[in-house]
């Protein structure tokens, strides 16, 4: 029996094109003091996640590579896309950006990769093809073009390139994570019960490296005034993914929201359940649009006092005895 991983945490930053958010570059400067508190705070990573609107839209953006590039020189924080979607991305040019982000950060890239809906299919250059066998292609592909240099001009700061994490939430997605890639992603929409069955069944198929998962966060002192923020603060989140759907992914009755809200042992009692599981970091997204900017320092602050600190590894045989004893 293996003690469960330490857990780290990742700052995951909201950018988006809703008029009312302003411009890119507006956007990210207010966003510095989010990343100094993080940086003091003890988090590892600043990770940003992909999305080709059709409209204006307060989550996400494209080209979450050039982005971090714009980051890199302004934090020390490790960077990561959470995730990039493989359907709109040219599998050369994604090889060739991220190897080339990976040496401007000093090795400092981590490339969450997913498939992307179906409609992303033959747009900005990305394969028109269907199904996983697509990323199976895609990840193999740059595996070999970052392997000693492998086309991929520059080369990668690391030698075989940088970690990969690999999104979804089926069994394939598992399978994937184990044999093509570093670790496994889960999405901010995944339910605790879906997060915990990926986590558990990548462990359990000998999988070794980063387990991660995205979640909404606010924390504070007072576990009610927290739930007050996320009453006021968070409902356009929620809908965003109610609207399409997406929210309550494998969610059944009784079961929590997939959001960390309330104080520091409220929190770290439910990413004690994650780690448990075999998730080894947690993404907060603690200021999505409309969020002020004062919770979520406070919440990055809270995180880094009273919650990291107790991340430590659990003793061995954890996990077998929660799953013998649930």
């Amino acid at each position: 029996m293996t003690a469960s991983p330490s857990m780290t945490l990742g700052l995951a930053l909201d950018l988006g094109s809703e008029p009312a958010m302003g411009p890119v570059a507006a956007q990210l400067r207010r966003a510095r003091p989010l990343l100094e508190t993080a940086e003091q705070a003890g988090f590892d990573s600043v990770w940003l996640g992909e999305s080709f609107h059709t409209r204006p839209e307060p989550f996400h953006l494209p080209s979450a590579l050039l982005v971090l590039a714009h980051l890199a020189p302004l934090t020390t924080l490790g960077l990561g896309t959470g995730v990039l979607l493989v359907r709109a991305q040219d599998p050369d040019r994604l090889a060739t950006e991220a190897a080339l982000l990976d040496q401007l950060s000093g090795g400092r890239l981590v490339l969450g990769v997913g498939l992307g809906p179906p409609p992303l299919r033959g747009r900005f250059g990305g394969p028109d093809r269907a199904g996983g066998a697509l990323l199976d292609t895609v990840l193999a592909g740059m595996r070999e073009r970052w392997r000693d240099g492998g086309g991929a001009i520059p080369s990668p700061w690391r030698a075989g390139g940088p970690p990969v994490l690999v999104g979804g939430s089926g069994a394939a997605a598992v399978h994937r994570a184990v044999s093509a890639a570093d670790g496994y992603y889960a999405a901010t929409n995944y339910s605790d019960q879906v997060l915990a069955r990926q986590a558990s069944a990548y462990r359990d198929a000998g999988g070794t490296g980063t387990v991660a998962a995205n979640r909404i966060c606010v924390v504070d002192t007072d576990g009610d005034r927290a739930r007050d923020h996320a009453v006021q603060h968070l409902g356009g989140l929620r809908d965003y993914y109610r609207s399409r759907g997406l929210w309550d992914v494998g969610r059944a009755d009784g079961d929590p929201d997939p959001v960390l809200v309330g104080t520091p042992d409220e929190v770290v009692s439910r990413l004690r359940d994650h780690q448990r599981a075999g998730v080894s970091q947690i993404q907060v997204r603690v200021a999505p649009h409309g969020m002020p900017a004062e919770v979520a320092r406070r919440t990055v602050a809270l995180l880094g006092e009273h919650v990291l600190p107790r991340l430590g590894a659990l003793p061995a045989g954890s996990r077998e005895h929660d799953r013998s004893t649930s």
